[in-house]
């Protein structure tokens, strides 16, 4: 996903559920001893909800985190 694919999604789920709304992302890891994942490093941390055993996870992040997160990242500040 672009940047901005991941803004426009964090924004729909914002439209929907407001402040807390929650956006998920499938990202490569595994579940280990931890059910916390970073969704790059120094981004926004999520809670593993699935491991599809092929390398992948998901994470379920907080919509407001990763948008402000992205937007920092590609030099607009939220």
């Amino acid at each position: 996903m672009t940047p901005q694919e991941i803004i426009k999604h964090c924004d729909r789920q914002i439209e929907l559920a407001g402040d807390t709304a929650q956006v998920g992302f499938r990202i490569p890891g595994r579940w280990g001893k931890s059910n916390m994942r970073k969704f790059w490093k120094g981004g926004p941390i999520g809670e593993i909800v699935n491991d599809f055993g092929d390398g992948t996870i998901y994470v379920m992040f907080s919509a407001v985190e990763v948008k402000s997160a992205v937007l920092k990242e590609i030099g607009i500040e939220s």
